[in-house]
């Protein structure tokens, strides 16, 4: 079974007729193909998955959508296996954060992504795939990499943010347990006098340990509407004894201040963080780095 990558299904299709492939052949065919669907942030990134390997494992239950015209394209969740084969764990765990986010890479977007997106699939759905193919290729690495991966992600950074806090301390994350995405958090009969009829929704709440972090992007946090609604925010979460911190760009692109929002978490978490020597800086800058540029984040 071969794979045929393209931006959209209708390149991945036109590739595979270029190629003399056929989508609609069974699947012990030898010039049987799948048109598999990639964001173009990724491929301009890692241009060598247009050549996606020639997959020789069984076809796990789910792997194929059929399309009305009868072409064979892969699910989301086959597309993040056959992901796993070719990007290491911190750009792996990016990528599902995004097919699990409510946003989506959009360079035409001033912000580089687009907002309030239908989530491409879930932790969860990801986890029942990977279950029903044990042993396949990338199976491993693919499960390793949702122990850090969270729903609902409404942001490029939000998800960086969460990678690099919760990433394990040899990859040069901070080693946090997984916060939960633009969660709602715990009423108190006080809180609700402060909220009223309104929902709130924090970025990464840590439920445990009442701690919430509010990404203050440099966009989306300007202007005195957006102010006023923030400030009403933190009024509520103080209502409901929750502690607020807000983090800016310029703290998720230092390491030593970073370093200091994870070490409020974690003890909020009633954890410690490990000691942070050059070593481990230098892993973290390296870290960003991949993260940030791997999204390519303009804003950054």
């Amino acid at each position: 079974m071969r794979f045929v990558v393209g931006k959209n299904l209708l390149e991945a299709k036109n590739r595979a007729i270029d190629k003399a492939l056929d989508l609609k052949a069974p699947l012990d065919k030898r010039n049987a193909a799948a048109a598999v669907e990639l964001p173009e942030y990724l491929l301009v990134n890692h241009e060598e998955l247009f050549e996606l390997a020639v997959w020789r494992w069984g076809v796990p239950d789910g792997a194929y959508d059929l399309e009305k015209d009868g072409t064979r394209s892969c699910s989301v969740e086959f597309t993040y296996l056959l992901m796993a084969r070719e990007l290491e764990i911190p750009e792996l765990a990016l990528f599902a954060m995004a097919l699990c986010g409510t946003y989506a890479i959009d360079t035409n977007d001033e912000r580089g992504f687009v907002s309030d997106c239908v989530p491409q699939t879930s932790v969860e759905k990801l986890t029942a795939f990977l279950d029903g193919c044990p042993g396949a290729p990338g199976s491993r690495r693919a499960k390793q990499a949702l122990r850090w991966v969270a729903d609902s992600s409404a942001s490029p950074m939000e998800s960086c943010l969460t990678l690099l806090l919760c990433l394990p301390f040899r990859l040069g994350g901070f080693g946090l347990p997984l916060p939960e995405l633009n969660a709602r958090p715990d009423e108190t009969t006080q809180s609700r006098a402060f909220v009223g009829s309104r929902t709130i929704f924090g970025d990464l709440y840590w439920r445990d340990g009442k701690i919430m972090l509010e990404y203050d992007s440099d966009e989306e946090h300007t202007g005195s509407d957006r102010i006023a609604k923030d400030s009403k925010k933190r009024v509520v979460y103080a209502a409901a004894s929750i502690q607020c911190i807000t983090v800016t760009n310029e703290q998720v692109k230092d390491t030593e201040e970073l370093t200091k929002v994870a070490r409020l978490v974690a003890r909020a978490l009633g954890k410690r963080i490990r000691n942070t020597d050059l070593a481990f800086r230098r892993r973290h800058a390296a870290l960003r780095e991949r993260l940030l540029s791997f999204t390519r984040v303009p804003s950054l």
